[in-house]
């Protein structure tokens, strides 16, 4: 069975990208572009894995986090936090399911490691 890995990302460049690359390395990927979906999609698919962009509409990559460590259902994914801001990082320390931070333009041999990390794979 094919380990699902859920983009939230809004971009619709980043989002073909991250696609075409995940499904080559054997994942079953699923999008979404705002933190409202996001969370609404994490409990109809069950994701093994979350890239996570900071900045998106309506809730923000963090607000994702926050909600996602209160829910019982949701606290034990991994996210893989994506951003163009560096500094966002520290944003999400406190955050014990983030597992990685990968800052875009993306070097695609380092997000698929970090992805293969945290799926185990």
């Amino acid at each position: 069975m094919k380990k699902r890995i859920l983009i939230v990302e809004d971009e619709m460049s980043i989002i073909q990208l991250l696609t075409l690359v995940l499904n080559r390395e054997g994942y079953e990927v699923h999008t979404c572009q705002s933190g409202r979906d996001a969370i609404a999609m994490m409990k109809q698919i069950h994701p093994h894995l979350i890239l996570l962009d900071v900045m998106l509409p309506g809730l923000d990559g963090r607000a994702v986090a926050s909600i996602m460590e209160q829910d019982e259902d949701l606290n034990a994914i991994p996210v893989i936090v994506t951003s163009a801001l560096v500094e966002s990082e520290a944003m999400f320390k406190e955050f014990p399911q983030v597992k990685a931070f990968c800052a875009k333009p993306f070097v695609l041999t380092d997000l698929t490691e970090k992805v293969k990390r945290c799926l185990g794979d």
